[in-house]
């Protein structure tokens, strides 16, 4: 009986920090005096956020546009830039960041700052090359001059911002030991990052501006207009934690304890540099390149009624050159033999069955809308072959030569029309 009463008695309840067996301490604690763990959690999810985006773009230029371009080069380098800055805040938070400033060791104060001062330059960086990526992939977007100007103005604006920033934060306090500004006279702390933020949000407005100059004067619907808004202005988000993170550089640096106070402070820049670089995903993403799909960057894929794709270009993305020649081969086979001739004039049109023409016995065949967005004009394209004296559509003799010859005039006529009326526009090309 006294084993049976044994057995049904409830395991003793642990002590105030004591564990149940079989628990293990978790990673950090959360007291009034220790908020370590919120600098802990809050850079995980950062990061998991930053690398599931990065993760996938590049499925996306992978899988679809099957290459990298200068934009993609640096909005690598930037989630490379956040993982060594994020490596830097779990180092500060084992020397003690997010403590309060008695429990830390001076040893552990000190390697604390100059762990922070190193980082403040990596998260500069970080942003700086988000940036870049964005302002890239305007240059690759666009072949017009104008837009390419207005991008290459703002990158180096925007580097010049960057330079400034970093001088404004590393140059401080006593130059032999700028990373010190715990317990000594280090003035001027808190202008010099609203200098930083000021130029952060004036580079956020000019890089939004870019894109609305580029769209605006493009024939889209309302709604994929708004699209294409939509995915460069959500990075104007960010100036949410800019402002929010000087408020806590405030608290930081008239505060009494830096070390503790400095922990909302950090969240933001993780959160600043997070969102940044998921911004810089957004316009990438396939449902957005299909909004955009005129060959200004973008995949654009055209097929036949056999559903064989015949093109399938990238504008000035970084193909080898041999691959380019034979995606224009392409583009200039569809244009040639895949138009509907009616008479010497060849319209695309949406539903026409395969036939022959009444006059040059051209095939004609079941054509895709020859504009993807419901804008209210139509192009035409006419073509006429001709022979070398340009008046007779049959073969020429080769007047009894050995050598192989063959010859071919093509006359061309694009006519364009909106909902007014029509505005011819000839050119003429001659292959021989």
């Amino acid at each position: 009986m006294a084993g049976d009463s044994t057995e049904g008695t409830p395991p003793p309840t642990p002590g105030p920090g004591e564990l149940y067996p079989g628990q293990s301490a978790p990673l950090a604690t959360l007291t009034p005096t220790d908020q370590s763990g919120v600098v802990v959690i809050a850079t995980t999810l950062a990061l998991v956020l930053a690398l599931t985006f990065m993760i996938i773009r590049m499925y996306v230029r992978l899988q679809f546009q099957r290459g990298f371009a200068r934009d993609d080069i640096a909005s690598v380098v930037s989630t490379v830039t956040f993982i060594t800055q994020s490596g830097l805040v779990f180092g500060q938070v084992h020397h003690g960041f997010g403590k309060t400033i008695d429990d830390i060791t001076p040893a552990g104060l000190l390697a604390s700052q100059k762990i922070g001062y190193s980082s403040d330059i990596f998260y500069i960086l970080a942003v700086f090359f988000t940036k870049c990526s964005i302002t890239l992939f305007f240059v690759r977007l666009s072949p017009d001059r104008n837009h390419m100007r207005a991008a290459t103005v703002c990158l180096g604006v925007i580097t010049l911002f960057t330079v400034g920033s970093i001088l404004a934060t590393t140059l401080r306090c006593d130059l032999s030991s700028p990373w010190v500004f715990i317990g000594t006279r280090c003035p001027g702390l808190l202008v010099r990052w609203q200098a930083v933020a000021v130029f952060d949000i004036i580079s956020e407005v000019a890089i939004f501006a870019v894109s609305v100059y580029m769209v605006r004067n493009l024939k889209l619907s309302t709604a994929k207009k708004s699209a294409v808004f939509f995915a460069f202005g959500i990075r104007l988000l960010v100036v949410i934690p800019i402002i929010v993170r000087l408020l806590f550089l405030d608290s930081e640096f008239s505060g009494v304890d830096p070390t503790l106070d400095g922990v909302m402070a950090v969240v933001c820049t993780q959160i600043h540099i997070s969102f940044a670089i998921m911004a810089t995903v957004m316009p990438c993403l396939r449902p957005f390149m299909s909004a955009l799909s005129t060959h200004y960057g973008g995949q654009a894929e055209v097929k036949t009624p056999g559903n064989t794709v015949l093109s399938k270009l990238t504008g000035n993305s970084d193909r080898s050159h041999r691959e380019n020649k034979e995606a224009k081969k392409l583009e200039f086979g569809y244009a040639l033999d895949d138009i509907t001739a009616v008479g010497d004039r060849c319209s695309r049109h949406t539903d026409i069955e395969t036939g022959i023409a009444a006059s040059g016995g051209v095939k004609t065949a079941h054509q895709p809308p020859a504009r993807w967005d419901g804008s209210d004009y139509r192009v035409a394209v006419s073509s006429k072959n001709l022979s070398v004296d340009g008046n007779s559509t049959q073969r020429n003799q080769s007047n009894e030569s050995q050598r192989m010859i063959i010859s071919k005039n093509t006359e061309w006529q694009v006519e364009f029309q909106t909902e007014e009326t029509w505005r011819p526009q000839g050119t003429r090309h001659s292959y021989g």
